[in-house]
C-alpha cells in the first residue's frame, strides 16, 4: 500500500462531471457514446424472442416456450439406440436419471405423464482416469530424474485396479432411447 495512491470516493479524481459530450446513456446511467444497441441492451429487461417475437427475459435468445420446442426438435433429430437397463438413462425434460424401467414407470405414474414425455437419453459411463507414470511427479523430480521402480510398479498396480473398477458416474450421450427392451 505504500506505493499505491489512495483515491477516496469524495475526491475529484474518483469521478468528475463532463460537459459538451453527447451519446447514448442507458436507463442505468451508463454512457455508451454512439453505440445505441449496447446502451439499449444495458437498459432493457426483456428482448424479442428470435423465434416467435414475444418478449423474453434479457440474456435469453428465445422464450421458454420456443426453447422447449427447440429442445424437442433437437431430441427428435438424435440418433436412436436401445437401452437394456445397463447403466442409466437421463430425462432431458425432467433433469433426472433412471436406472431401470420400473423407476421410469413409477415416475411417469407419479407425475401423470407418458414415457415419451421424458425425452430419455442413453447415458455414457464415466471411469476414473489412469495415472501416467511418465508424467507423475514431474514437477518435483530433478531434471532428467526418474521415479523409483517401486513407485512405477505401484502406479501400474493402481491402474490395474482402476481398469477393473465400474463407472463412477454417467452422463447423457447423444443417443435417444428408441424403444423399451426388457
Amino acid at each position: 500500500m505504500e506505493n499505491t495512491k489512495i483515491i477516496l470516493s469524495t475526491s475529484d479524481e474518483a469521478a468528475n462531471f463532463k460537459t459538451n459530450i453527447s451519446g447514448w446513456v442507458s436507463r442505468n446511467g451508463r454512457f455508451f457514446g454512439n453505440d445505441e444497441r449496447i446502451a439499449r441492451y444495458d437498459g432493457c429487461t426483456h428482448v424479442i424472442c428470435e423465434d416467435c417475437g414475444k418478449p423474453t427475459e434479457k440474456g435469453c435468445l428465445v422464450c421458454g416456450e420456443c426453447k422447449e420446442k427447440r429442445n424437442i426438435k433437437k431430441y427428435n433429430a438424435m440418433p436412436k439406440g436401445d437401452w437394456n437397463e445397463v447403466g442409466a438413462v437421463y430425462s432431458e425434460s425432467n433433469d433426472k436419471y433412471f436406472w431401470s424401467w420400473d423407476e421410469v414407470d413409477e415416475f411417469c405414474c407419479d407425475e401423470g405423464i407418458k414415457v415419451e414425455d421424458l425425452r430419455l437419453v442413453i447415458c455414457t459411463p464415466q471411469y476414473l482416469p489412469l495415472l501416467d507414470p511418465s508424467d507423475y511427479g514431474e514437477d518435483v523430480l530433478a531434471e532428467d530424474g526418474e521415479l523409483p521402480d517401486k513407485v512405477v510398479q505401484a502406479i501400474e498396480d493402481f491402474n490395474k485396479v482402476i481398469k477393473n473398477t465400474e463407472p463412477v458416474s454417467w452422463y447423457p450421450s447423444n443417443k435417444a432411447v428408441a424403444q423399451r427392451i426388457k
